[in-house]
């Protein structure tokens, strides 16, 4: 039975019992390409950096918190004497700066993604490219030159 060529060969899975140097060769001492899983879509996309680590990371905690500030609040109620009236109150502010927060979060993406796009933009323009910005601003310190002299 052949078996397809994205499969690697039974026990030769992620180095089972080989040696390092043994791994990437195959008969006749040739480099071959251990298959590994693809990554779906585009793999060049999926990378994670570490800001939207962290951001992952802060949004998931603002969720937690969210579900929990019911309990956070009676835990504070036993730290500090609390009326039902300021339990109210510290709710509610406990809940708008949970929102705030995850509103930056927000704003932290959005600001992640139009650096990622330039990034991007900036690695598809060839050396000779020049982006219409940086020609109005060369034309503009011409005309300031020749305005000067």
């Amino acid at each position: 039975m052949s078996m397809p060529k994205t499969m690697a060969a039974p026990g030769a899975g992620r180095g089972a019992g080989r040696h390092s140097h043994e791994l990437a060769r195959g008969p006749g001492a040739r480099l071959r390409r251990l298959s590994l899983p693809s990554i779906p879509g585009h793999g060049g996309r999926l990378v994670l950096t570490t800001r939207m680590r962290l951001l992952i990371i802060a949004q998931g905690l603002i969720f937690y918190a969210s579900l929990q500030d019911e309990e956070t609040i009676d835990w504070l109620g036993t730290l500090v004497p609390l009326s039902k009236a300021q339990a109210a109150l510290a709710e509610g502010l406990f809940g708008l700066v949970l929102f705030l927060l995850w509103g930056l979060c927000m704003i932290a993406w959005m600001r992640v993604f139009t650096q990622d796009r330039r990034d991007a933009d900036l690695r598809d323009r060839g050396p000779g490219d020049r982006d219409l910005r940086d020609q109005d601003r060369f034309d503009k310190d011409r005309r300031d030159k020749e305005d000067r002299t």
